[in-house]
């Protein structure tokens, strides 16, 4: 999950208290989420697999089946130790310690980029530069997810309708699958040109 750099000290002292702050590795919805997420990807593979806010990597694993090479970050080191056991037998995840958006790597290319459940605690500013980001980071035939929980929490700035909003606008591309269910919303994009009509 990302986060400002103020929420840094709340979200350590979140993850001293559980293992799995936001019960996204445990329960049936959790893994509901996880394959529905990897349902929706319109590519059986993908070259370069961005995942920022990866958190303990319950997702990585996943991507990485789906991937040559999967970059994924996060600025909370307790989540990045426990993805690194999660994920130490996968060659192709490389882990990182990253702050988003500051420290986006723009010198990639990225065919995926996936935005699970990393946006709640970014105000408006932050949101829109991750957006840009991410939109100028897309290679040829390239997609981007983002997938939020609905419910409302004290934690959260934003709501799950205006971080796929502001994304919409900004990426500026096809929106190809929309998921909205009680729980949580999905929305893919692509950059992929749309196949001539017959």
């Amino acid at each position: 999950m990302m986060t400002s750099p103020n929420d840094l000290e709340y979200l350590n002292s979140l993850y001293g208290q559980s293992e799995d702050p936001w019960h996204m590795r445990s329960g049936w919805q959790a893994e509901r989420r996880r394959d529905l997420l990897l349902a929706t990807l319109n590519h059986s593979r993908y070259g370069n697999t961005f995942e920022p806010g990866c958190a303990a990597g319950e997702l990585t694993a996943g991507l990485a089946r789906r991937s040559d090479r999967v970059l994924a970050v996060d600025d909370n080191r307790a989540a990045l130790a426990e993805a690194r056991t999660r994920t130490t037998h996968l060659s192709n995840v490389d882990l990182q310690w990253m702050r988003l958006p500051e420290q986006w790597p723009s010198e990639e290319k990225f065919d995926l980029i996936v935005l699970n459940q990393v946006g709640y605690r970014l105000d408006l500013a932050s949101w829109a530069a991750l957006a840009t980001a991410a939109r100028s980071s897309l290679g040829q035939d390239a997609t981007v997810l983002a997938c939020h929980d609905q419910h409302e929490s004290a934690e959260r700035i934003l709501d799950t309708q205006t971080l796929h909003g502001i994304l919409d606008s900004i990426l500026g591309l096809t929106r190809q699958t929309q998921v909205i269910d009680a729980d949580f919303t999905i929305d893919v994009w692509t950059n992929r040109a749309a196949p001539p009509r017959r």
